[in-house]
């Protein structure tokens, strides 16, 4: 067996490892959750302005599937002439942060996040985080990496380290934190339409049958 054959089969399976962790631990259920569609103030939003479909995802800057599911959404709905740009017309799409504890990384990724999104560079920023995620996921020096990713947005970066450090992104990020547990997450990314869990998900087209049947 050749290297090129080795490396494809790598990446296939840790693609199933990623699903069957998901599928697992994102199972849907018939209890709706009214306040994670409630919309406040200090949320990300996307897409659709309507409000009529809101989609919730509670995601994980270090999480590999986070990662996954960000990638695709941005080939396959957000790109120019996306075969499914039309959710993004219906859909009106949060993004909220639940770093996980067993992701050192995680909840810096998100402050740097929140100070991206000050200066109107929030999803630029969780884009860039995603694409360069094995860059920074298990390194000591993470924090640096995102200040080099906040200088690439051109942010400016005395406001950019005062409010990745203020008291106000941390209050958010585990605002956002209660709202997850609040509705039984227990993996990310876990995503809810109009406030009920979606699930099970053993494939991207599992994902997308809810928000194309809209």
């Amino acid at each position: 067996m050749n290297k090129t054959v080795i490396i494809i089969l790598s990446v296939v399976a840790v693609f199933i490892f990623l699903f069957a962790a998901y599928k697992f631990t994102n199972t849907s259920s018939d209890i709706t959750y009214p306040e994670v569609s409630k919309i406040s103030k200090t949320d990300h939003v996307a897409w659709s302005k309507d409000k009529n479909y809101i989609l919730v995802e509670y995601s994980d800057l270090q999480c590999p599937a986070c990662q996954s599911f960000a990638q695709f959404i941005k080939s396959e709905i957000e790109a120019s002439g996306a075969a499914e740009a039309d959710i993004m017309k219906k859909v009106t799409f949060v993004y909220r942060h639940f770093p996980l504890a067993q992701h050192a990384n995680a909840e810096n990724a998100a402050k740097a996040a929140e100070a991206a999104g000050k200066q109107g560079k929030f999803f630029e920023f969780v884009s860039m985080a995603f694409d360069k995620q094995k860059d920074w996921a298990e390194k000591k020096d993470a924090v640096k990496k995102f200040e080099d990713y906040a200088k690439d947005l051109d942010l400016d970066m005395d406001k950019f380290k005062k409010d990745r450090d203020s008291k106000e992104s941390k209050n958010k990020i585990e605002a956002d934190l209660l709202s997850g547990q609040t509705a039984q997450v227990n993996a990310t990314p876990t995503f809810y339409l109009n406030g009920k869990k979606l699930g099970p998900i053993n494939s991207f087209a599992d994902f997308l049958k809810p928000l194309k049947a809209l």
